[in-house]
């Protein structure tokens, strides 16, 4: 039971470490795509901060932030199923 727990509490921090990195190049990701809209669009009458920061609240409620937690589900999830057929198959 205790290798149990420390393979999913390592588990839990590698997959922890992984969201977060991939959260923030996600965030970099898409604070770069606005730049790069704003600077090729001359007729925007906006302040590029404020255009960037109105785009970024908006990255904050997409289903694009949401599918990265998928980091999470995908391997516990797949643990999950294979004790489940493994056990009780």
């Amino acid at each position: 039971m205790i290798g149990f727990l420390r393979l999913f509490l390592g588990l839990l921090v590698v997959l922890t470490v992984l969201y977060l990195a991939v959260s923030i190049w996600s965030r970099r990701a898409r604070r770069r795509k606005l730049a790069t809209r704003w600077d090729s669009k001359p007729q925007l009458t906006t302040d590029r901060d404020a255009f960037i920061a109105r785009g970024m609240r908006a990255y904050e409620r997409s289903f694009r932030k949401r599918l990265i937690l998928l980091i999470y589900v995908v391997p516990l999830a797949t643990i999950a199923v294979i004790v489940y057929v493994t056990n009780f198959m």
